[in-house]
């Protein structure tokens, strides 16, 4: 019987030192990425408005010089978004002031309008809590609203960036391929290609989607006489850029905003946005998102409520968008490289297996990669 060797394990003065070396790096990096996670994010939205911004820029430099084709489609995008502020930050005051003197009421009537089809009789005690706590809500927005415009003003950094990024892509590219390691180099750019051809394809079938929610929601809701119909419209456009989410959060303020006219009005307004959703889950989601971004949906779901409780609001814009990234990186990265080495296993232990036939066709075959069977 071979005697078994018990090995000591030792550690040295630098073990030791290396140990804390990296649990000290570990810990200043994860306390330095939750100080600057808001910046790497908004960096990330900067990256997604450069390719909005980069894609008709280069499409029209094949009829100008890309110089002038880049200047007409940061202009026509400054003045539209200008014109577009103008129009709207008016419309928000306005529809914030109307729903604090009437909303109220329309929860009166709501309230009357249920009790008459179900026959369930109203309580007075439920209705005043909810409308003070209403009230209370509205009377803190105004403050609230003023603070959307303060960072609608502190954008224009955002806008900057994405300006100098859809400009001149290739030197940032470059930049990014020479920090990293010669030999590594290969796999990096084609994480980076191919995540930048996701990200692209998603970001343009987005931005027409919104779009055409932003126009169609806007007309529909001017049908239905809703008070504040253009901002309703433009921030159903905005949250359409979220997921699964974004559609929903986006009806809510709408049909609030129709129970001042009247509850079936209300009614017809949740239809309408029903109705809505379904043709974009039949007609975009398929056309865009799983074409550009091919994710789960319940993965999606699951990976935008880890970041909106973890990050809040700003991490449900770039939820999407981060995992297309780490999607591919992992991929290229992990997966593919795993798979590969398997296959490679197979075929040597095919080859051995052969060969071991050859050799002796009545001996069994061992293959040498199996740890159960392997002589020792």
């Amino acid at each position: 019987m071979t005697d078994s060797v018990v090995r000591r394990i030792t550690w040295r003065t630098s073990d030791i030192a290396q140990v804390l070396f990296l649990g000290l790096l570990f810990f200043f990096l994860w306390r330095f990425f939750w100080m600057v996670y808001t910046a790497l994010f908004i960096a990330l939205i900067a990256i997604l408005l450069a390719i909005v911004l980069h894609a008709p820029a280069k499409f029209l430099s094949r009829f100008i010089p890309f110089t002038a084709a880049f200047a007409l489609t940061v202009a026509t995008f400054l003045v539209s978004m200008g014109a577009l502020m103008v129009a709207i930050i008016p419309q928000i005051f306005d529809q914030v002031s109307q729903l604090a003197g009437e909303l109220p009421s329309a929860f009166d009537a709501a309230s009357g309008w249920f009790s008459e089809r179900t026959g369930i009789p109203q309580d007075a005690e439920l209705m005043q809590t909810i409308n003070g706590q209403v009230s209370d809500f509205l009377a803190r927005f105004v403050p609230l609203a003023f603070n959307l415009i303060t960072a609608l003003v502190g954008s224009s950094a955002v806008i900057i960036l994405a300006i100098f990024l859809a400009y001149q892509p290739e030197v940032y590219r470059n930049l990014l391929i020479r920090i990293v390691a010669p030999p590594g180099r290969p796999k990096f750019i084609q994480v980076y290609d191919e995540a930048g051809t996701s990200l692209r394809n998603w970001v343009l079938g987005k931005a027409v989607s919104m779009v055409a929610v932003g126009v169609i929601v806007w007309i529909g809701l001017m049908l239905f006489k809703i008070p504040g119909a253009l901002a309703l419209g433009v921030l159903a456009a905005l949250l359409e850029f979220i997921p699964n989410l974004g559609p929903t959060i986006a009806a809510a303020p709408a049909i609030v905003a129709a129970f001042l006219i009247s509850p079936s009005t209300a009614l017809w307004v949740a239809v309408f946005y029903f109705v809505l959703q379904q043709v974009q889950s039949a007609v975009t989601v398929p056309l865009v998102e799983r074409r550009a971004v091919n994710i789960p949906p319940a993965a999606l779901l699951i990976w935008q409520l880890m970041l909106a409780v973890g990050f809040g609001i700003l991490g449900l814009f770039v939820a999407t968008p981060l995992l297309a990234v780490i999607a591919v990186a992992v991929r290229i990265m992990y997966v593919e490289p795993t798979e590969e080495r398997y296959v490679n296993d197979r075929r040597e232990g095919g080859a051995i297996a052969a060969e071991q036939r050859v050799i002796d066709p009545d001996a069994e075959v061992v293959d040498p990669r199996d740890t159960d069977t392997a002589p020792h």
